[in-house]
């Protein structure tokens, strides 16, 4: 008979690579593996017991240098028609989107197409201000632009970029932050004038496919592949409006799996998707808050989080180079989408995995 074999899980897209080996592998202690693999077990537990018991309906991936810690679903992703929520469930990540379009900027930037402290006028030479603000005052929040008001009719994207006014200007570009989504709708439109291609297809080529993104796409309305949502009141669970889809461009049309989210950590923050100097760049906070080019900075993560209809997403990488991702399809104000991350990454290192 042929040797028993080991395994070992190998982080790609929806997969897991199994490596076999014979069974003489020198050195190789079978008690620590036994106990390694117990405490991983009581800790992956421990995890699934804390998300029923806070009523955390969604998936939950946790990764760390490239092992799959803990993945696993919550509760339904449509309860109507009792599909469980999986780890491979996608759901619409809202404005982690931002951070996918910051990438696309500063990936042009590394190719010598433009820089971040290029004036918007560049790019759209009637822009309110456009010669004051900068690419960087759009990435951090303090552009002082402000959205005209949107309607169910005018929603094309450069539409609504050329409804902006000089009366739209709130304050001196750089001056104050402001978390504003109209920002990354010009974003996306810069994008696609300097690549010359759609956005969705940029973030396809250019961040999905080079981060093993297999399972993450655009929201439209043709593609719906993805958890219902759901909004808590009290006790009932509402069903959440259709999203409309082009009212989301550059700043929260993209779904996901949480791990895909955790490739993509990897991918930006292993220099795969960015230059070293374009990272540090995307890692500074700007001034008047502590968000940075499409993400908030800390001393100990970096994180960017997004809400949208009937859905909550988080994604958080932590400096010891473990993720963990978060996408709840049911927005429920008793839980802190925070704090549950904040909990798992403290129930994982008081098991010093």
């Amino acid at each position: 008979m042929g040797g028993k074999t080991f395994q070992r899980l190998l982080l790609v897209p929806s997969l897991f690579i199994v490596i076999s080996g014979s069974q003489f592998i020198p050195n190789y202690d079978v008690s620590a593996h036994y106990e390694k693999n117990q405490t991983e077990n009581r800790i992956q537990q421990a995890i699934r017991d804390y998300l029923i018991s806070h009523h955390v309906n969604g998936s939950i991936a946790v990764v760390k240098k490239n092992d799959i810690l803990f993945q696993e679903g919550v509760g339904f992703a449509n309860r109507k028609r009792q599909i469980a929520n999986k780890p491979t469930t996608t759901h619409p990540i809202a404005s982690i989107t931002k951070l996918m379009v910051a990438t696309g900027i500063m990936q042009l930037q590394d190719q010598g197409k433009l820089t971040i402290q290029d004036a918007v006028s560049s790019y759209i030479p009637d822009f309110p201000n456009g010669k004051n603000i900068k690419l960087i005052h759009l990435l951090n929040h303090t552009s002082g632009i402000q959205a005209p008001r949107w309607s169910s009719g005018n929603t094309k994207p450069a539409d609504m970029v050329k409804k902006i006014n000089s009366t739209s200007i709130r304050f001196p570009a750089g001056t104050q932050w402001d978390y504003n989504d109209i920002n990354y709708v010009v974003l996306g439109l810069i994008v696609e004038k300097v690549s010359c291609e759609p956005l969705h297809d940029y973030i396809q080529k250019n961040i999905f496919n080079k981060a093993l993104m297999g399972h993450s796409g655009f929201i439209t309305d043709e593609q719906t592949v993805f958890s219902t949502g759901y909004l808590k009141l009290g006790t009932q669970l509402i069903p959440a409006k259709p999203l409309n889809t082009n009212m989301l461009f550059g700043y929260g049309d993209i779904y996901s799996t949480v791990l895909d989210l955790c490739l993509f950590d990897e991918a930006l923050m292993s220099g795969k998707l960015v230059s070293k100097q374009s990272l540090k760049e995307m890692l500074t906070p700007g001034p008047k808050s502590n968000y940075g080019l499409g993400l908030y900075v800390t001393d100990s993560k970096v994180y960017s989080r997004g809400v949208i209809g009937g859905w909550e997403s988080l994604h958080v990488y932590f400096k010891n180079k473990t993720s963990i991702a978060i996408l709840l399809n049911v927005r429920d104000k008793r839980i802190d989408i925070h704090q549950v991350a904040k909990d798992i990454y403290k129930m994982m290192n008081e098991r010093h995995l």
